[in-house]
């Protein structure tokens, strides 16, 4: 009895010593966090939380504690600090082994994030070297934070990017210190429906948390194993350095093979690996060993050659099978170099209610079947994309390369579905808010999804879902571009689309780590949709704006009642010809012809084209479906022809055309192609220059300060400046006018001709055997220096540019002597000047160039002219002229002449304009023109007593006078440059008597005026013939 009492005491002794053993021996994890980590919202945080669920997996070997505090923040002077919590303490005071620190989500509070964002690194800090301060020997991990779906209510006031800099600290501080980052976000950033709230996430949610998190303790990430895109009788590109990445438990060693090469690498804690290998040729079959020791993945049958993605709704997943030449195609398309890794769909997202369990798979993102790569042969090519198909055939043929096709389109997918969520946060998170019922997704989709899953399950049109469950999956698979075709599901909302195709490139390039890669994709067909001509010409703009994208035309190939036309070879074949030549550099142009310029000529509207060799029908004598409209944009049809390998429109009905457009029917028969048989694109291009046929509104009140010169038989004049409407009322303000304009000198009737590039008034005109040299002047913020020749051709003014000036000058006068041009006086970089400048245009490398200065005082708004003296000189000569206070500079006011002889760069004073009286005349404002006499004729100006007194000091009702107060020189005066004397005044005072007007020499002694100033602020719009 003594023996048995006995072993049962010892017996129980050895149980409490191991009992004691495996306390002591236990591992503490010690979890800090906010309400996430606290398990608010959970029926049962005790048991459902992240902490308790990991306490269960890691067994009894480990103490997990839950030290989350609700609303906890990291920032230590922000709303709520972490460390200010009685679990912080805890925690502390618990001396962990193990620390899973999950903070920084509440940080976005508005209260905290604007205002101390910048001690976040410090004050995360201080809870890590606390706990190392417990225990020196802890290991911390750090989490990235788990996703805000955007039903936050602050979301795109800052929370979400808060979030992201939060992230991005956290990231780099874990770096910094060498711990370990563990992931909360991927395994609930695409399932976003198990945060319920938005911020917390469900049972299930936070399950999901714990098997992160167990990894993250033990390393146990799983066994060695790579994407099941990595597999046997795949196609990788050829000839560029790849990077091949699998996955194994943390810090495994990893042995990769090919080609008789190995190469030695270590998963990281996060059980990642990669290995980069140089390029593989494309002349044999490889294979790869992967092993980890005791695992080893063998993949066999690999080419090098060419890889693309064919992504996008039904009429990319439109099978072979299904194609209008099935029959041929499948019985000649046997190729063992031409391999197809097909992505199909589990369940098509017909009319039906799908199962639970078929719900309950889509929840789950396992939408694809498994695949594998299999070469084309007659028995597996029915179900593959026809497009894709065709594409890859051309590949074949144009490369003589192994071509590889990942293809996983889904019928009736959306763009936004295709694109990664986080950019759609970024770019409009709005889409993600009740998908089913929002504005953004198209009608049709959201009530397929509800008839399929219902309003509580996932499904492929689900904003971001394809992202996640077709894309993910290729885990960064090295392609070489992308094929695509979609759009029918966004056709509802041309806009929208043009923003999510942009997000949906930018995803997709970021994601396959090529910010170069190509995107080619095909444009709509034709069916009887009223919103595709609109939809057809934003997608190809899109092509136009979006760097190394191409789209294919194909809206020939359409059908006026079917959305699936069967004719997918066109579609295939320009697809690959854009690929041929911009990926793989064949000197061939694939593109359609596209409009570059629509404009005014005196046969009617011509358009011009690039990519257009050779203009030509497809069908027809003449091109058809062109329209013309008005600012009304009320379209009506226009007649077509080729002339010149250029469209000219003619026999229209808008009288004033500023807009042409092009197959803008959803079902069209448009017929223009180009020598390669490519269809034009649906367009609509704005005319480059309606001003021909609209002047410009408010120029009817008259110009002043315009370039004026002549052009055969007709008078020119461009831009200027006015105050239309009532000039004096409170806020008028100085419009400034771009027009050209011309008119014939027997009707006078003004018409345009051009523009200018920018509104322009003050500038200097000098007619040249070139052209019309247009100076300077101002815009209506500041002065220009800008030169340009103006010329005349087919009733179109042409603009080339010419050398600028050393500064912007305004209010100066021009002069040419042959194709040498003078400019004199005017404001220089804002300041009264005395320059003169020259112009050579006949130099080799024409410049200006600055002569002396004229003496005396500034002129600005002088006139001049040239003449010949009785030395046979031709000379310049110039009169009046005014200068306002500048620096310490009283105002001036000219009335004598100047001369100036090229020959010897010198000036010298001739006499100036009086009148029949001898009172001395200021003809500054005014303008001149030499004569077909040779004399010059200087006419208008301001008053000498009035205009000075104004300078000196303008007195309040100054702009309240009638014209007649202003005095404005009412005399044509006429200068004989051989004398250097003045003929007697001519008073042609209602024709002349203005100021800022312009005049154009004609023959027999004759001169044209337009436009001036009446007084200040009133314009006219007369031209005038003096006859002298």
């Amino acid at each position: 009895m003594t023996s048995s009492k006995n072993k049962l005491f010892l017996f129980a002794f050895i149980l409490a010593a191991c009992a004691s053993f495996m306390a002591q021996a236990q591992v503490k994890v010690a979890c800090l966090g906010n309400s996430i980590t606290y398990g608010l919202t959970l029926q049962s945080p005790e048991s459902q939380s992240y902490p308790s669920l990991l306490g269960n997996m890691l067994g009894a070997k480990y103490e997990v504690r839950n030290f989350g505090h609700s609303g906890a923040a990291v920032l230590r002077k922000g709303h709520h600090p972490y460390t200010d919590t009685p679990e912080f303490a805890a925690a502390i005071d618990y001396k962990p082994d193990i620390a899973i620190i999950h903070l920084g989500v509440n940080d976005t509070d508005p209260r905290s994030w604007p205002n101390f964002s910048e001690q976040f690194t410090a004050d995360y800090l201080y809870i890590i070297n606390k706990l190392r301060e417990a225990n020196p020997d802890v290991r911390i991990l750090m989490a990235r934070l788990t996703p805000l779906r955007a039903t936050h209510p602050r979301f795109r006031s800052g929370t979400r990017i808060w979030r992201l800099e939060a992230q991005d600290l956290i990231e780099r501080l874990a770096g910094q210190q060498h711990l370990e980052l563990i992931d909360f976000n991927s395994p609930l950033v695409n399932q976003q429906r198990l945060l319920h709230d938005g911020v917390h996430p469900d049972a299930e949610g936070a399950r999901l948390l714990a098997v992160e998190a167990y990894k993250g303790v033990t390393g146990q990430y799983g066994p060695l194993r790579m994407s099941p895109v990595y597999s046997s009788g795949m196609v990788l590109p050829h000839s560029r350095y790849l990077t091949l990445h699998g996955y194994a438990n943390a810090f495994t060693p990893i042995t990769l093979s090919v080609d008789g090469h190995t190469y030695r690498t270590r998963s990281s804690n996060r059980g990642q690996w990669q290995v980069t290998i140089p390029p593989l040729t494309p002349a044999r079959e490889y294979d790869i060993t992967v092993s980890d020791g005791s695992d080893t993945l063998r993949l066999s049958n690999i080419l090098a050659g060419v890889v693309f993605l064919a992504s996008g709704q039904s009429n990319m997943a439109f099978t072979i099978g299904e194609d209008h030449d099935a029959e041929r195609t499948i019985a000649s398309c046997g190729d063992s170099l031409l391999r197809f890794y097909a992505m199909q769909p589990r369940f098509i997202t017909n009319n039906i209610t799908w199962s639970p369990q078929q719900v309950d798979s889509v929840n789950n993102l396992l939408y694809f079947r498994p695949a594998s790569w299999q070469a084309v042969s007659p028995r597996n090519a029915a179900p593959l994309s026809a497009v894709a198909y065709y594409f890859a055939r051309e590949l074949r043929d144009s490369l003589r390369l192994p071509v590889g096709i990942i293809q996983n389109p889904v019928g009736g997918a959306t763009t936004g579905s295709w694109t990664d969520i986080n950019t759609i946060e970024e770019v409009m998170p709005e889409l993600l808010l009740n998908w089913h019922h929002n504005d953004y997704v198209q009608p049709w989709a959201q009530q397929r999804a509800l008839t399929n899953s219902g309003p509580s399950g996932r499904h492929p049109y689900e904003p971001s879902y394809l992202f996640a469950a077709g894309i993910e999956p290729l885990d960064h698979f090295p392609i070489d571009g992308v094929i695509w075709y979609q759009g029918e599901s966004n056709a509802h909302n041309i806009e929208l689309h043009a923003s999510l195709f942009k997000a949906l490139v930018k995803s997709w390039r970021s994601y396959f780590r090529n910010p170069e890669m190509p995107f080619y994709f095909s444009q709509l067909s034709s069916i009887d949709r009223p919103s595709w001509p609109k939809f057809r010409n934003s997608q190809r703009l899109l092509a136009k704006e979006i760097p190394y994208t191409a789209m294919a035309v194909i809206t020939d190939c359409g059908d006026s009642l079917d959305v699936h036309p069967r004719h997918k070879s066109p579609v295939g074949h320009r697809l690959a010809r854009l690929a041929l030549q911009h990926s793989f550099g064949f000197p061939i142009d694939a593109h359609s012809p596209e409009p570059v310029d629509a404009c005014i000529t005196p046969q009617g509207i011509e358009l011009s084209f690039a990519h257009a060799r050779s203009l030509a029908l497809s069908h027809g004598s003449e091109p058809i479906t062109f329209e013309v409209a008005g600012p009304d944009r009320i379209f009506a049809p226009a007649k077509a022809k080729i002339i010149n390998n250029k469209i000219i429109l003619y026999d229209m009905d808008s009288k004033n055309p500023q807009f042409v457009r092009y197959a803008w029917q959803p079902f069209t028969r448009a017929n223009l192609i180009n020598s390669d048989s490519v269809p034009a694109s649906t367009f609509e291009i704005e005319i480059s220059n309606p001003a021909l046929l609209a002047p410009e509104p408010g120029i009817e009140a008259g110009l002043s300060g315009c370039f004026a010169s002549k052009s055969g038989s007709d008078i020119i004049i461009a831009g200027g400046c006015n105050f239309p409407g009532n000039p004096f009322a409170p806020g008028a303000s100085k419009k400034f006018y771009k027009g050209i304009y011309a008119a014939d000198t027997a009707t006078m009737a003004w018409r345009p001709i051009g523009q200018l590039p920018q509104p322009t008034a003050y500038g200097a005109t000098a007619t040249t055997p070139k052209g019309i040299v247009l100076i300077g002047g101002t815009d209506p913020d500041s002065a220009l220096a800008s030169c340009m020749l103006l010329t005349v051709n087919q009733d179109q003014a042409q603009l080339s540019p010419l050398p600028s000036l050393p500064a912007p000058v305004d209010n100066a006068y021009a002069a040419a002597i042959g194709n040498t041009v003078y400019l004199a006086g005017g404001n220089l970089s804002g300041t009264p000047s005395r320059s003169l400048f020259a112009l050579n245009l006949d130099a080799d490398a024409p410049k200006w160039v600055k002569l002396k200065d004229m003496p005396g005082n500034p002129r600005v708004q002088p006139v001049m002219a040239a003449g010949v003296n009785s030395r046979g000189e031709t000379c310049l000569y110039l009169f009046g002229g005014f200068a306002g206070r500048h620096g310490n500079n009283e105002p001036t006011l000219e009335l004598n002449g100047l001369c100036y002889t090229p020959s010897s760069n010198k000036w010298h004073t001739v006499k100036g304009p009086v009148t029949p009286q001898g009172t001395p005349l200021a003809v500054g404002g005014g303008a001149a023109c030499t004569l077909s006499s040779g004399k010059i004729a200087v006419c208008g100006g301001v008053n000498k007593d009035v205009f000075l007194e104004a300078l000196r000091n303008q007195a309040p009702d100054y702009l309240d006078h009638d014209p007649e107060w202003y005095r404005f020189n009412p005399y044509t005066l006429v200068f004989d440059p051989a004398t250097e004397s003045w003929l007697e005044p001519v008073d042609t005072a209602r024709a002349t008597a203005r100021a800022g007007a312009s005049v154009i020499p004609a023959q027999d002694n004759s001169f044209f005026i337009y436009g001036g100033e009446l007084k200040p602020r009133v314009r006219s719009s007369e031209t005038s013939h003096i006859s002298l």
